[in-house]
């Protein structure tokens, strides 16, 4: 018998042995019989329902092939759902098993559906199924494995598929149900070897639909190449990530997402760059972390523009107005400050902003340092150009206690803009400095107001106070001296006063600031006042003190002259959006009548001075014979 015969014959004998014993294997598998051993060995080991309703199913040849369909598991309580799946198929090349290595052609699922709940209690729904496994694996065996280290297993898996998935999370203590849908995740080919510790995905992509509440989010994210090895992993990465909510004045927004991605689990450190663009805003941020457990980073943020106020809601129609008591409805309790997030951050960072827009105000090339531990945040050298001048200062805030910290000193700016855009008001004008230290506490903004303390100040030149004619309060306060009365008027946007210089410092103490050195000086008038305003009501109480200190010609240089040495009071009162300016008749009438007896007095002294001048003039000459 030639050698090509008989390997003929074994080659046949092989293959008819393999044939027979896919078909015993065929003849033992029993759909029904593995259905209603699962579902024992589930029920025994879980106490949980698991239902197969459609079809299990093998296949040997060219791969080991296993497939299930319609298959769900209950929650704890047997009877509602916790997971089910519409379809699974996992398949195995047969050789490769021979020498010890899982070569898998394809791992599939679709439809998967998963429901974790976080209860009232605060347990998880999973909680049973996860308090078991540290006890399920006997001692001896932990031991055993940790001798001998476990059979190296190889992987090689042509792709990894799970398709149309839904999660849901729902918080129950909070309140709040978060959704993904239409999840899509896939790989290309995953190779594994245990013994070298190496993991490689030639490519993985991610794809979700979700929400969280009436907002939504789309994510789609691919990382071409996924290497695994001596404990380090490095990726590039690519996507895009769509934000869409109600209380977005834009309603969505979309980020292409591009960067690297590197982990060392042996450091427990990770690096990461991702550049991304926010309508016009072109950011980037370099991300080094520290420390894994508890989380520590760093990190430099560096954006080219941006307008927050794009962004945020806008303002509520009355949110600051008391309508409530017209309404007769009682007003809502105000909302409180959660500063509990600050407890988890701990990290250390830069930021850079070429334009920023923030609450109304505009800055340019700020930069600061921000940094958050032991529940603090604080921003150090915060320096930024705004109005003309520059800024430098820092912020803080504590969650323990809600304290809340600013330091802030504004050189060289223009007042005018600024207060513009800050309050949407312009009572005054000029280029000078202010500068601000004050620090509050309290669980709502209204607490935070009347808990305002420190110290202010300001320092003009050039400038005016808008609102109010100083020099028609000064005929105003002739006609009453004269016998006619005075009025309280509101502020005039096309009425000013100007001045030269202005100064003024302000003590701050439980939400109210309270001054009494204001001095304006112009070049016919001079300005000193007092008074609180009160931050914590939106009210001012002000009274400022006008005097002529020179005159000029024409008529109203000689009304100027009449009211030379005249303290001219004028009363600025209310609140913050309904100012009103009155002279005080009483103050101004006293000052006035003071002023009429000084003047009686000179001129007395000056008859009596004459007189005695001219009575010793006469002796002398009687004296000296002349």
């Amino acid at each position: 018998m030639s050698v090509l015969r008989k390997l003929a014959l074994a080659l046949a004998a092989l293959i008819a042995l393999l044939g027979l014993a896919a078909g015993v294997a065929y003849a033992l598998f029993d759909a029904a019989a593995i259905k209603r051993h699962l579902v024992e060995q589930v029920a025994l080991k879980s106490g949980r329902t698991l239902n197969i309703a459609g079809d299990v199913s093998l296949s040997l040849w060219p791969e080991v092939a296993v497939s299930a369909g319609q298959v769900s598991l209950s929650e704890a309580d047997g009877k509602t759902e916790f997971a089910a799946l519409e379809s699974l198929r996992v398949a195995v090349a047969v050789m490769p098993l021979l020498a010890g290595k899982v070569e898998a052609r394809e791992i599939g699922i679709d439809g998967l559906a998963l429901t974790l709940v976080k209860r009232r209690d605060g347990k998880l729904n999973i909680d049973d199924l996860t308090a078991g496994e540290a006890a399920a694996k006997p001692a001896a065996q932990e031991e055993k494995t940790a001798a001998d280290g476990g059979q190296p297993l190889q992987l090689d898996i042509a792709g990894l598929a799970l398709r149309d998935a839904r999660f849901t999370w729902r918080d129950e203590m909070a309140g709040k149900t978060t959704q993904l849908s239409a999840l899509d995740f896939s790989t290309g080919r995953v190779q594994a070897d245990s013994a070298a510790g190496s993991l490689a995905i030639d490519q993985l992509k991610l794809a979700a639909r979700g929400s969280s509440g009436d907002d939504r989010f789309e994510a789609n994210i691919e990382l071409p190449a996924i290497k695994f090895a001596e404990q380090r992993l490095a990726t590039p990465f690519a996507g895009k990530l769509a934000l869409s909510s109600p209380a977005m004045p834009m309603g969505s927004v979309k980020l292409p997402l591009s960067g690297k991605l590197a982990l060392d689990l042996g450091k427990s450190t990770a690096d990461l760059t991702l550049d991304t663009q926010l309508d016009a805003s072109n950011i980037a941020l370099k991300l080094a972390v520290e420390r894994l457990s508890p989380l520590f980073f760093n990190f430099d943020l560096d954006i080219d523009q941006l307008d927050v106020d794009h962004y945020l809601p806008p303002a509520k129609p009355g949110a600051a107005g008391g309508d409530a008591g017209a309404s007769g409805k009682a007003e809502k309790p105000a909302a409180k400050i959660d500063l509990s997030a600050l407890e988890a951050l701990n990290f250390r960072g830069k930021l850079a902003i070429g334009q920023l827009q923030a609450k109304g105000l505009k800055l340019s090339a700020l930069t600061a340092r921000l940094a958050a531990a032991d529940g603090r945040f604080d921003v150090s050298s915060m320096q930024a150009k705004l109005y003309g001048g520059s800024l430098d200062g820092a912020l803080g805030v504590n969650a323990r206690g809600n304290v809340f910290t600013v330091r802030q000193n504004l050189s060289g700016i223009d007042i005018r803009p600024l207060l513009a855009d800050l309050i949407q008001k312009e009572p005054l004008e000029g280029r000078g400095t202010v500068t601000l230290n004050v620090n509050t506490r309290g669980a709502t903004v209204d607490a935070l107001k009347r808990g305002l303390a420190g110290q202010a100040s300001l320092a003009l030149k050039d400038g005016a106070i808008r609102g109010v004619n100083l020099a028609k309060q000064l005929r105003d306060a002739k006609a009453l001296l004269r016998g006619g009365k005075s009025a309280a008027s509101a502020p005039d946007a096309a009425e000013k006063t100007d001045f030269s210089e202005l100064i003024a410092t302000f003590r701050i103490a439980n939400g109210v600031a309270h001054n009494d050195d204001l001095a304006m000086k112009s070049p016919f008038l001079r300005l000193a006042g007092a008074g609180d305003i009160d931050i914590g009501n939106s009210q001012i109480d002000y009274l400022a003190k006008v005097s002529v200190v020179e005159t000029s010609k024409g008529q109203e240089g000689k009304e100027r002259d009449e009211l030379r040495g005249i303290t001219v009071p004028v009363r600025l009162r209310g609140p913050f959006d309904n100012l009103s300016y009155s002279l005080e008749a009483g103050e101004l009438l006293k000052d006035a009548a003071k002023a009429k007896l000084d003047e009686k007095k000179n001129e007395l002294k000056e008859k009596a001075g004459k007189k005695l001048e001219e009575k010793l003039g006469d002796k002398l000459k009687g004296l000296f014979g002349k």
